[in-house]
């Protein structure tokens, strides 16, 4: 396949299932809040207005704590089964919507984070297995820019799908149940092409399965050194980005009514944008590629918090303090515009995909044989700060978010410059005879 080695074909084949499995799930996760809030006002507050926010917290909470014990599960059944065992919560969670309800919903949210646990787990474990030192880059590169596919993809459809009609519309003409019935398609497809992914290239030889209580305490063993916890606070701020601009920022879009009638289709566009941005961001690192070590992953990731903290201000300056909660007809300092909206999306999603990018490359070339383990700590670190934003997604208004996101965005330029600087600035990386050849100062 065009070349490839066998590794960079897995990962595309990879690629591809996320593709699908994330064109289904981001289209939903983008317009659940207002979709679930519209449902709500719809039905004469049968279920929660902001049932859409506790649901996320329900299942970043399960994320959470998944990330730190289902290492052992991925370890012994394999990143393949894992992640197949995860797509069927997803498809579960999905179907849930053809009868909505707050118990059906809160349930197959929790599954749904454990779900999440194994797939994202399960992925970085085959993705990290079919990497060499001089493939990491690349190869995580471009995995991001096909996942990331899906988001443009989905906004695209979504920008159909309401260019007409409103979310109201679209509740009460039932045209969600057959948007629903797409999704869980997509989804079997995805499913169909995970089962089919082939054993990983490169994996370790002569490596012994641990017991349960040895990978728990293998993984806390990692979790308590200083690289990672130098680490810890990038994962961190990674969680409140995409929080942010998955969820939050497009319920401001949603909620601001001076943005125009019809803010349902500029959902759709603001998803669009946020592709848009991580897809060129996603293209940009993979033409980088060996050279992002050159630059430094450092400055790399203090070039998007650099973007981010712009954004966040022009955000503050232009919408209203109670965007995030409920619909609005104030401002903030200046008017808000379509145009300025759209560029913040771009922005935002351009950012957070640098930052993702580099979280790869620093955790494929440090813990290429503990990739299991410190994928879960990613996921663990990121789905807490997830799961606090939207608990407090009920509660904070624009100003209180966007405060908090900040702060943890200078911390995280801190600790990537620190982090890359005194640890990781030697590769430890087993190569395709899996023989480990240098190694990270783990002191």
């Amino acid at each position: 396949m065009l070349g490839f080695e066998k590794g960079t074909i897995n990962v595309i084949r990879l690629s591809i299932t996320f593709m699908l499995q994330f064109f289904a799930y981001m289209s939903q996760e983008f317009i659940q809040e207002p979709l679930i809030e519209t449902i709500s006002r719809n039905t004469n507050d049968e279920i929660d207005s902001h049932a859409g926010y506790n649901s996320f917290a329900i299942m970043y909470f399960f994320f959470t704590i998944s990330c730190l014990f289902v290492t052992p599960v991925v370890e012994r059944i394999s990143a393949k089964w894992s992640m197949v065992l995860g797509i069927l919560t997803y498809m579960i969670f999905q179907a849930g919507f053809l009868n909505l309800n707050p118990i059906s919903l809160y349930i197959s949210s929790g599954l749904l984070g454990v779900g999440s646990a194994l797939t994202w787990i399960g992925q970085g474990k085959y993705l990290t297995e079919n990497c060499t030192g001089s493939t990491i880059e690349r190869n995580s590169s471009m995995m991001w820019v096909i996942l990331k596919l899906s988001l443009l993809s989905g906004g695209i459809f979504l920008l159909y799908s309401f260019q007409h009609q409103t979310l109201i519309e679209v509740v009460q003409n039932e045209t969600i149940n057959y948007i629903t019935i797409l999704f869980l398609s997509i989804y079997f497809l995805a499913l169909l092409n995970t089962l089919l992914l082939p054993l990983p290239a490169y994996q370790p030889k002569n490596r012994k399965i641990e017991s349960f209580g040895g990978t728990l305490a293998s993984t806390f063993k990692i979790m308590s050194t200083i690289p990672m916890s130098l680490l810890s606070i990038i994962f961190i701020y990674a969680g409140f980005s995409r929080s942010f601009w998955i969820a939050i920022y497009p319920t401001c879009i949603k909620f601001t009514s001076k943005l125009g009638e019809n803010t349902t289709k500029l959902l759709a566009m603001s998803c669009i944008s946020s592709g848009i941005g991580q897809v060129s961001s996603g293209f940009l690192m993979a033409i980088i590629g060996k050279n992002a070590r050159k630059i430094g992953r450092d400055v790399i990731l203090l070039i998007a918090v650099i973007i981010h903290l712009f954004v966040f201000f022009m955000i503050f300056l232009h919408f209203p303090i109670d965007a995030p909660l409920k619909t609005t007809d104030q401002v903030g300092l200046f008017a808000p515009s379509i145009e300025l909206a759209m560029l913040s999306s771009l922005f935002l999603g351009f950012g957070d995909a640098i930052i993702q990018t580099q979280i790869y490359s620093f955790l494929c070339d440090g813990y290429s044989k503990e990739s299991s383990h410190a994928f879960a700590l990613f996921k663990f670190y990121s789905a807490a700060s997830s799961t606090l934003a939207f608990f407090l997604s009920k509660y904070f208004t624009l100003p209180m978010h966007l405060a908090l996101y900040s702060i943890f965005a200078v911390f995280s330029a801190f600790s990537a410059i620190l982090a890359q600087r005194k640890y990781f600035y030697k590769i430890r990386h087993f190569q395709p005879d899996c023989i480990e050849i240098y190694t990270v100062d783990k002191k």
